[in-house]
């Protein structure tokens, strides 16, 4: 009886310390702002490789508390959408519009 007590005790602080260590790893910010910044981040680097400056206009506006975000290729004249999620880092941009011209 007396080791079935120690072992539970044993277990159960095993498991806490386990949750502590997780709980108290380094998180990722997940907010709108961190995501816009990661996105402009990634433009950064993608205008720096090729160096079309002034290639994506993004524009961001919120109706009734919903947040809405849009993006356009200057480039290729493609216009895409935030796909909203419940954790900013899951959004998704999706292609609304294809280019109404082609290129040279």
């Amino acid at each position: 009886m007396k080791k079935t007590i120690i072992g539970f005790i044993s277990g159960a602080l095993l498991t806490a310390s386990f949750f502590v260590f997780i709980g108290a790893a380094e998180t990722e910010e997940d907010s709108l702002h961190a995501l816009l910044t990661r996105l402009e981040q990634f433009m950064r680097d993608e205008i720096g490789e090729k160096g079309e400056a002034g290639r994506y206009q993004l524009q961001s506006f919120s109706i009734d508390r919903t947040h809405w975000h849009y993006l356009l290729d200057t480039a290729t004249g493609e216009l895409f959408r935030l796909e909203p999620s419940r954790t900013p880092e899951n959004g998704k941009w999706t292609l609304m519009s294809a280019a109404n011209f082609e290129r040279p």
